[in-house]
């Protein structure tokens, strides 16, 4: 698959319409981090006098590259095609206003004749304090969960919570170590972390196994707690430390 020949053709078939006030990428293209796997996610700035007829003739500007095998539509930032290309690219074309142009993250311009984006911000991708220390105690929370998995021996529930408590701390080790792009927690981290910590991932991965699970989310625990001495103290005091204590006590306390 070529995404640059797909992003051509899309973008060239757009234009020759005369409905876009501005075209950029975003994503890992932007950033300059792209291969082979990456996907494309292309942003179309349309005015609302254009906006109906831009979203009606969406598929068709897709398949100037070639036929998409499967397509949905969902709105994130904005109307948003999720395609699929018979050659397997992932292909997301967003149709925003003037307006509602998000400000986060690295773009590449493609079109901009109205100096439309000569101002954007490109704030960072990261975590706000708020929502970490969401985060925090929600992974606390869900260790009341898999304890009660792991006693009735739901093996299945406890990978499910285990899994969900591997992407939190994703999440808080990004921060730590790349905090402009804390919100893309595991997505390519392993190039920004140490060595160690990525050792440290991977070993807690290979226990996630039902016969070890307990063993993975012990290890998973003590990560945890030395990623949580890493964040700024205004998190620090945020964090309902008695709760974690009384959980992660309680599964440290179970047997294998």
């Amino acid at each position: 698959m070529n995404r640059y020949e797909a992003i051509k053709a899309v973008s060239d078939e757009i234009l020759k319409d005369g409905v876009a006030e501005a075209l950029f990428l975003k994503g890992s293209i932007a950033r300059g981090e792209d291969d082979d796997y990456s996907d494309v996610d292309l942003y179309v700035v349309v005015r609302d006098e254009n906006f109906e007829a831009f979203l009606k003739k969406r598929i068709e500007y897709l398949e100037k590259y070639k036929p998409l095998i499967n397509w949905v539509e969902v709105n994130f930032v904005g109307p948003q095609i999720v395609g699929i290309f018979e050659d397997a690219l992932h292909f997301d074309l967003y149709a925003i206003k003037p307006d509602a142009i998000p400000q986060t993250g690295a773009i590449k311009v493609i079109f901009d004749e109205n100096g439309l984006l000569t101002e954007y911000k490109n704030e960072p991708l990261s975590l706000t304090n708020e929502q970490l220390v969401r985060w925090i105690n929600n992974f606390t929370y869900l260790l009341i969960e898999f304890e009660a998995a792991y006693m009735r021996g739901d093996l299945l529930r406890c990978f499910a919570l285990f899994s969900n408590e591997y992407d939190v701390i994703s999440l808080l080790t990004r921060h730590v170590y790349d905090q402009k792009n804390s919100l893309l927690g595991s997505k390519n981290m392993y190039k920004v972390i140490p060595k160690e910590i990525h050792k440290e991932y991977l070993e807690i991965l290979e226990l996630a196994t039902p016969s070890t699970i307990l063993m993975a989310m012990k290890r998973l625990l003590g990560l945890f707690e030395k990623t949580l001495l890493q964040l700024p103290n205004e998190i620090q005091t945020q964090i309902n430390k008695e709760f974690y204590e009384l959980l992660s006590g309680r599964i440290y306390d179970l047997e294998f």
